[in-house]
């Protein structure tokens, strides 16, 4: 009976210890997706912000 109720303990323990650490890399993958987001919003708007400023030297050309 007390093996049983110490292999209880034991893996209460370990899924302690693991939903700890799936806590974190939650958190890191979260706060990594919003730096991506941010940096391809940034990205984005730099592109249309180059282009809008950009001649497209082949559509109006004299002939």
């Amino acid at each position: 009976m007390y093996w049983f109720l110490l292999f209880l303990a034991v893996v209460a323990v370990w899924l302690s210890v693991l939903a700890l650490l799936a806590k974190k890399v939650w958190g890191q993958a979260k706060a990594l997706t919003r730096e991506l987001v941010a940096a391809q919003s940034k990205l984005e708007a730099a592109q249309s912000a180059a282009g809008s400023g950009q001649t497209h030297r082949g559509e109006h050309a004299p002939a």
